[in-house]
């Protein structure tokens, strides 16, 4: 039995959560508490780790006499905290899932987007209507003239249909310019795959985002963008002209800067390296779906063959997950899956005092190029090194990610449903929707307008997903959220 101070139940937090019987929450600050993992918690009542890590985020509630008899002798808590069972379990807020945040009338109106941390919130037109029939997959939206009006906007807009009984309706959404038309043209098809929740809300979120922020820089990214013909990039190059960039355009700018950087110092790094990356939230990892040319970076720095010693590590500590909606977090989680299916084996460490380390490409003993362009209030950081010190430095936070990672499994399946396990995502849903998404593609979602971005990662990793993803053992795949 761990040690407990006896000052621990006495805090209000805690009494409250036991006399509530708010075990997830009381689980989590005995275990802030007394530095045990989730995995050591799970030893104490015979279960497995992925049931402790639902309970601590709200996505599995007991309320079974018997089990938290259990739970209670298994943490020690004083009987005289406990509380009386509730009846039934309150319901969850629905304020940070699509449903919560939509208000679609019949008509013209508006989706909108709200902003992240650098991109901006962006409000999409968008056409409302109930759908005329179900059929192969696919709800049919009767053409209009006005339907017929919308599918020539040039920029950005989406046809909407409602299906359902009110209160219990779902949405499904598609690009004005992205649909198939029935035989005689008289109506549109909206896949079914284009519901409307985390995930679809997600892309379009990042898309809309990324793609305004560019398009309104078009011109002056032209400038920004020649610069990065030059041969290298030095520690003291500065391509961008920060006042002149929206956010979202110096994170475009920004890592194009680091990866042709990498990629100029391939000859210098002589085998694959090891990378140590800073994208912690769907944001930031939302670039690795979308720019164009990080894609294409990715593929060129593939190994020609998987194995152990290929390996990218990400920091994202507990915290930034709480933090992050949840449409975010899968779309962090899509990033992971796609440097996945390159062979490329991943480590997340939550060690937040790891998370302000530069990125960097290791080949260790020999080499290591530095390149940072996430959350940088300056223009990107690039550098060569083969100082010992830095290589032993980089080596040792590498090693720390692959042995203390949080998403351990000896197969890209075992460690994706890990990485789901500690984003809070459900597995059988990832399956369901990413292989759904991956049947009709998505470019009838989220088409993008500027040359700069492409939807080929995202389907990529979609599809990745779908073929190697787990479900949680006695969970039917095609289980709703």
């Amino acid at each position: 039995m761990p040690r407990v101070e006896k000052g621990f139940w006495a805090d209000p937090a805690v009494e409250a959560a036991v006399r509530a019987w708010d075990l997830g929450v009381v689980v989590r600050l005995f275990r802030q508490h007394t530095g045990l993992s989730q995995a050591a918690v799970a030893r104490l009542v015979n279960i497995d780790q992925a049931e402790v890590s639902r309970l601590e985020r709200g996505r599995k509630k007991i309320r079974d006499r018997r089990q938290l008899a259990q739970w209670s002798e298994a943490l020690g808590v004083p009987v005289g905290l406990l509380g009386a069972l509730p009846d039934a379990d309150q319901p969850s807020s629905t304020a940070d899932s699509p449903r919560g945040r939509l208000a679609l009338q019949e008509g013209p109106g508006q989706l909108l987007l709200p902003a992240g941390r650098n991109l901006p919130p962006t409000a999409l037109p968008t056409l409302t209507g109930s759908a005329a029939s179900l059929q192969r997959d696919a709800l049919w939206l009767t053409s209009s003239r006005e339907a017929e009006a919308w599918s020539q906007m040039p920029l950005r807009a989406l046809f909407a249909v409602r299906h359902g009984e009110v209160g219990t309706e779902r949405h499904f959404v598609m690009d004005v310019r992205g649909g198939d038309r029935d035989q005689l043209g008289s109506s549109f098809a909206i896949p079914v795959a284009y519901e409307l929740d985390d995930l679809t809300y997600g892309i379009l979120w990042a898309t809309a985002g990324f793609d305004s922020a560019v398009l309104g820089d078009d011109a002056a990214l032209h400038g920004n963008l020649a610069l990065l013909s030059q041969p290298r990039l030095g520690t003291d190059s500065r391509p961008i002209a920060a006042d002149a960039l929206t956010d979202g355009s110096q994170m475009l700018v920004g890592s194009r800067a680091c990866a042709r950087f990498i990629l100029d110092q391939r000859d210098e790094l002589a085998s694959d390296p090891v990378f140590w990356t800073r994208e912690q939230r769907g944001e930031e990892a939302a670039t690795w779906l979308l720019f164009e040319h990080k894609h294409r970076y990715l593929r060129t720095m593939a190994p020609t063959r998987a194995h152990d010693s290929v390996g990218r590590a990400f920091c994202i500590p507990h915290q930034e997950v709480v933090a992050s909606p949840l449409y975010e977090r899968v779309l962090l989680f899509l990033a992971i899956a796609l440097t996945e299916s390159y062979g490329v084996t991943t480590w997340v460490t939550d060690e937040a005092d790891l998370q302000q380390t530069e990125g960097f490409a290791l080949v260790p003993g020999h080499r290591a190029a530095i390149a940072t362009w996430v959350r940088t209030e300056r223009a990107p950081q690039t550098a060569l090194t083969a100082r010992a010190r830095s290589l032993r430095a980089f080596a040792d936070i590498t090693g720390h990610a692959r042995t203390h990672t949080v998403t351990t499994g000896t197969t890209p399946g075992e460690r994706l449903a890990a990485t789901s396990d500690y984003l809070g995502l459900d597995r059988a849903w990832l399956i369901r929707r990413c292989g759904e998404l991956a049947a009709v593609g998505t470019t009838g979602l989220a088409r993008p307008r500027s040359r700069h971005l492409s939807l080929d990662a995202l389907d990529r990793a979609c599809a990745y997903v779908a073929g190697e993803l787990q479900p949680e053992a006695g969970a039917p795949v095609g289980a709703t959220r």
